[in-house]
């Protein structure tokens, strides 16, 4: 799985990987040796479809995911080395969470207790209430688009679902208490928390963004699980929405995401996390995307450049893409582990640059 050991609980607290620890280039003398030769070919003149950033802001727990107005401009556009917007590098934002600042977990496969209700209530403020996540990214996409011109579309966001987990037994969620005990009442939660959600983005009235969907945090599709999952899908479509998943690879019910109900969805290469896999995982992984009519997931976090063992380990996803056309004209999730593309576009060594630009070719 791709995330589980990004954060640690120490004594009660939350230790996140921080990307503004370790300046790009600082350890890592050869992290773009081979980012300068990968070309694009953008003489066909197509319209890339959505390129999503996972943002993982909201609930706060260190520094490393407070994302601003001025490091969420970074993320949605392309800049220069004097931080001016050069175009759009993202169309939508997945905004999601792992933790709660209760400690609780969002979703359980990376261990912990499940989050309560009154998690998910919170998350959602933390997402909503005035000069939050949502308020600022609203900003930011208004700033490059005073430079840039606007997008063609409102830019989308889609929101996790807390992963409504059965050994909770029970939720209370707005004032509602729900069985969890059986599928009816995790599906009825999940469809309370849409309904809010939908409600909360209304009433807010952001001028630059739409709500396209929702996203489906957990990576798997366990059999318990898959009655859920389609009714959630149901409960989305009824509101006129999109839903969305990135499941792991090789993860359980995988190839069956669209009998699940989903629009869209990736699979994890998997491959940054491990130093012991070859770059030939990105050749399988791509084939099983393009096999599947899925999208492929580009995976990086701040040990980019903090550790010599990740450092070559983004390159193989640029040329991987560069050279699959058909993937590249399907919708494109990036995982930068919550602040390490923003790390990387302060860059001014001329390795870092390279691997910036080449990833920005890529998603153009």
């Amino acid at each position: 799985m791709t995330r589980w050991w990004l954060c640690l609980s120490l004594g009660g607290a939350l230790a996140c990987v921080s990307d503004a620890a370790v300046a790009p280039g600082a350890r890592c003398a050869g992290v773009a040796s081979a980012a300068a030769s990968i070309r694009v070919d953008d003489s066909t003149g197509w319209v890339p479809a959505p390129r999503w950033i996972l943002v993982y802001a909201g609930s706060t727990l260190g520094p490393s995911i407070r994302y601003r107005t001025t490091g969420l401009r970074r993320l949605v556009t392309h800049v220069d080395t004097a931080g001016n917007p050069q175009y759009w590098a993202f169309s939508g934002a997945i905004f999601l969470h792992l933790y709660a600042p209760s400690g609780r977990v969002f979703t359980t496969w990376i261990g912990g207790v499940p989050a309560n209700g009154a998690d998910w209530t919170e998350y959602l403020d933390s997402l909503f209430v005035p000069g939050a996540a949502l308020s600022r990214l609203d900003s930011a996409v208004a700033l490059g688009g005073a430079v840039l011109g606007a997008l063609p579309e409102p830019f989308r966001v889609s929101i996790m679902i807390p992963y409504p987990d059965p050994g909770i037994g029970s939720l209370d969620f707005g004032g509602q208490v729900y069985d969890f005990g059986n599928a009816a009442g995790r599906g009825d939660a999940a469809a309370a928390y849409i309904h809010e959600v939908v409600r909360r983005f209304q009433a807010a009235g952001f001028a630059q963004l739409r709500l396209d969907g929702f996203y489906w945090l957990l990576e798997s599709a366990p059999a318990l699980d898959v009655g859920v999952i389609t009714r959630v899908a149901g409960d989305v479509h009824a509101a006129g929405l999109r839903f969305l998943w990135i499941p792991y690879y090789a993860a359980e019910g995988w190839t069956r995401w669209r009998d699940f109900g989903f629009d869209a969805a990736w699979l994890q290469p998997n491959y940054f996390f491990d130093p012991g896999l070859p770059a030939s995982r990105l050749d399988s992984a791509a084939a099983r995307a393009e096999q599947n009519g899925m999208g492929l997931e580009v995976e990086f976090d701040g040990r980019l450049w903090a550790d010599s063992m990740y450092c070559d380990r983004l390159q193989p996803y640029l040329t991987t893409l560069a050279n699959q056309p058909p993937l590249r004209a399907r919708e494109i999730a990036v995982y930068e582990g919550s602040g390490a593309l923003i790390g990387l576009s302060f860059g001014r060594q001329l390795k870092d640059r390279a691997l910036y630009q080449a990833l920005g070719d890529v998603l153009r």
